[in-house]
C-alpha cells in the first residue's frame, strides 16, 4: 500500500514539477520542413525523453479512419534531459504525400522517463503525454479557429449524428447534452458524419460544446437545441453561439 501511494505521489509531482512541453497540439503546415517542440525540466531530475509519431486513430471520432504512412520523424527520438534545462524536439517532415483538400491527424507521444534509481520504499513512473499533430495543407478555405462553430447536429434512432463539412479537424472539448458532461468526446474529421449514441432516450437534446484553437486557447462556448418533431424529423436550432475573438 504504502508503495502504491508514493507513486501516485510522484506521478502527481512528475506531471506537475518535472517535464513541460511548450504546446498541447502542434501544426505541420504543408510549407514547413520541420517545426520544433520545446521540453523544459523544471526539476532537479534528470529524465529520459522519448518521443514517436504515429496515427491520429487514438481519438474517438476517428478511430475509423485508414492509417496513412506517417510522413514526419521526431529528432532526436531519445535524449537525457538534465535538471534545470531544457532542450528541442525536432519534427521533420519525409515529404510523403497526404490529402490535399483537408488536414490529417497524427499523435505525437512523448514520453519522460525517470533517471536512476528509485528511493527505498518508492515507485517511479513515466509520464506519457499523447498530442495531437494536424497536418495543413496550403490554401485551405476558412478559418480553423471556427470550424466548431460550423458543426451540424441530428437526431437519429441511434442518437446523435454530427457533420463537419469544413477541411479542418473539429476538437469536441468540454461538450455537455442536457446539462451532462460528455467524458473524451473526441473529434470531427474534415467532411465527415460521426454516428454517437448520446441522448438516445430524450425527444430534446440540448448541447453545448467548446473547442481548441491553434495554440490550445479555449474558444467560446456554443449552445444548440436539437429535437425531434411531431413528424419524426429531427431540427437543429442555434440558440446561442459566441463569436471567435
Amino acid at each position: 500500500m504504502r508503495s502504491s501511494v508514493l507513486a501516485l505521489l510522484f506521478f502527481a509531482c512528475a506531471s506537475q514539477a518535472g517535464v513541460i512541453i511548450g504546446g498541447t497540439r502542434f501544426v505541420f503546415a504543408e510549407n514547413k520542413k520541420s517545426i520544433s517542440v520545446t521540453l523544459k525540466n523544471r526539476s532537479a531530475q534528470t529524465w529520459l525523453i522519448s518521443s514517436k509519431i504515429s496515427s491520429g486513430s487514438a481519438w474517438p471520432g476517428n478511430d475509423g479512419a485508414v492509417r496513412p504512412v506517417i510522413p514526419f520523424s521526431a529528432t532526436p527520438p531519445l535524449f537525457a534531459l538534465h535538471g534545470n534545462s531544457e532542450n528541442i524536439i525536432r519534427l521533420v517532415g519525409s515529404g510523403a504525400e497526404l490529402a490535399q483538400d483537408r488536414e490529417t491527424l497524427f499523435m505525437l507521444s512523448i514520453a519522460a522517463i525517470p533517471s536512476g534509481k528509485a528511493p527505498p520504499g518508492s515507485v517511479q513512473m513515466a509520464v506519457r503525454s499523447n498530442l495531437k499533430l494536424f497536418y495543413r495543407p496550403a490554401d485551405l478555405p476558412g478559418d480553423p479557429a471556427r470550424a466548431y462553430q460550423a458543426l451540424g447536429w441530428q437526431r437519429t434512432a441511434r442518437g446523435l449524428t454530427v457533420e463537419n463539412n469544413t477541411p479542418y479537424f473539429v476538437t469536441l472539448f468540454k461538450l455537455s447534452i442536457n446539462g451532462e458532461a460528455i467524458d473524451n468526446p473526441g473529434v470531427v474529421a474534415p467532411f465527415s458524419k460521426r454516428q454517437t449514441p448520446w441522448c438516445q432516450a430524450s425527444s430534446r437534446c440540448q448541447l453545448s460544446w467548446q473547442s481548441l484553437n491553434d495554440y490550445g486557447r479555449v474558444m467560446p462556448a456554443v449552445v444548440t437545441s436539437v429535437y425531434t418533431t411531431s413528424q419524426g424529423v429531427s431540427s437543429r436550432v442555434i440558440t446561442s453561439a459566441s463569436p471567435s475573438r
